[in-house]
C-alpha cells in the first residue's frame, strides 16, 4: 500500500513531510497537515477500515474543522486519537473492543462530496489532542457495485494556534443502538433519555443510514409531552453522509438543563431481503458541547415501546 502519512509536529506551525503527488497535491497551508491513507480495496458491501497512522503528536494539538475526499461507496471519514499506540497500518476495523481507548476529534468526506468537511465548529471553540497521542483514520465504505473497488481517501486538518481558543468542546451523543429492522419491513424505534449535566451545544444532528426516512429530537416536559422539537427530518439518502446539521455560536448556543429528558425516534424502510442492527443502520443524535475535553452521552432511561 502506497502510505504517505508521515508529518512532523514542532513548536511552530505543523510541518507537513513531503509527501504530495499529481492526484492530491500537497498542502501548503501551515495550519493544515494532510492524513493520507493511500490506495486499498474497498469491498462489496459494508466496510470500516482503520489506518492506524505514523503520526505522534509532540505537543497539544487543536483542531478546528476537517476536510476529506473518498471514493465511489465513501460514506465518511472521522479521524481519532488513541491512547494505546498499534501497529502503522490499514486493518479492517474489528468492533467495539478496539474502540475502547479511541477518542473522537472531527469528521469529513463522503462519495463525491469534494474537499468538504462535516461540520465546522463555533467561532472561538476547537477539539484538544494531547500530547504523545497516536492519530487514526476510519473510512466507512457502503459499496453497492457487486465488485471490489480499488479507492484513494484522505483528510485534511485544520488546526489554530492555542492562543486563539476560546473554550475547548467534548462531543454530545445521544444513542439508539437497540433496534432491529426487519427484512421487507417498516420499523420505527423511540428511545428517551436523560441529561444528567447542564449542557451548552455549538452545534447538533441527526444521524441515520440510507434506509432512515424520519429522524426527530425534542424535549418531553415532566409528563412525557413533547416539549420543544430540536431536530424534525423527512430523511433523505443524501443526508447519511451529509445530514442537516443546526449551528449556535457560544455567545447563543443550544442551552440544555441538567435533567431534561430527551425522546429520540428514527423511520426505516428496509427494502433489503435481510434484517438490520447498528451500526448497519443508525439511530444518532451527535453533537458538540462546550466547555469539555471527553464524551457526554445522554443517559439511557426508559425503553420506550416502538
Amino acid at each position: 500500500m502506497n502510505r504517505c502519512i508521515g508529518l512532523l509536529l514542532v513548536a511552530a506551525p505543523l510541518v507537513l513531510a513531503a509527501c504530495g503527488d499529481a492526484e492530491n497535491g500537497a498542502v501548503s497551508d501551515p495550519d493544515v497537515f494532510r492524513l493520507d491513507l493511500g490506495t486499498f480495496t474497498a469491498p462489496a458491501g459494508e466496510s470500516f477500515l482503520c489506518s492506524y497512522t505514523d503520526t505522534i503528536t509532540t505537543r497539544e494539538i487543536s483542531v478546528i474543522s476537517a476536510e476529506g475526499i473518498q471514493g465511489p461507496g465513501g460514506h465518511h471519514l472521522t479521524m481519532y486519537y488513541v491512547d494505546n499506540k498499534r501497529p502503522v497500518g490499514s486493518v479492517p476495523c474489528s468492533g467495539t473492543t478496539e474502540m475502547l481507548d479511541w477518542h473522537f476529534v472531527v469528521g469529513a468526506g463522503g462519495e463525491g462530496m469534494g474537499e468538504g468537511g462535516l461540520v465546522d465548529l463555533a467561532e472561538g471553540l476547537a477539539i484538544k489532542i494531547p500530547a504523545g497521542k497516536q492519530l487514526m483514520v476510519q473510512a466507512h465504505y457502503i459499496n453497492a457495485s457487486g465488485a471490489d473497488q480499488e479507492v484513494h481517501d484522505w483528510m485534511d486538518i485544520r488546526t489554530t494556534d492555542p492562543s486563539r481558543v476560546k473554550a475547548y468542546a467534548g462531543d454530545f451523543v445521544v444513542l439508539d443502538d437497540t433496534f432491529e429492522i426487519p427484512a421487507h419491513a417498516s420499523k420505527e424505534s423511540t428511545s428517551i433519555c436523560e441529561i444528567t449535566e447542564d449542557t451548552q451545544l455549538s452545534m447538533l444532528l441527526g444521524h441515520m443510514h440510507e434506509t432512515g426516512t424520519h429522524y426527530k429530537l425534542e424535549t418531553l416536559d415532566e409528563n412525557g409531552s413533547p416539549l420543544k422539537t430540536l431536530i424534525d427530518n423527512a430523511w433523505q439518502p443524501s443526508y447519511a453522509s451529509h445530514p442537516p446539521v443546526s449551528t449556535f455560536t457560544m455567545e447563543e448556543p443550544l442551552v440544555i438543563p441538567a435533567g431534561t429528558r430527551l425522546r429520540q425516534t428514527c423511520s426505516w424502510d428496509n427494502t433489503s431481503s435481510t434484517p438490520m442492527l447498528f451500526p448497519t443502520e443508525m439511530c444518532i443524535a451527535f453533537g458538540y458541547y462546550f466547555p469539555g475535553e471527553s464524551r457526554r452521552m445522554c443517559e439511557r432511561v426508559d425503553e420506550a415501546a416502538p
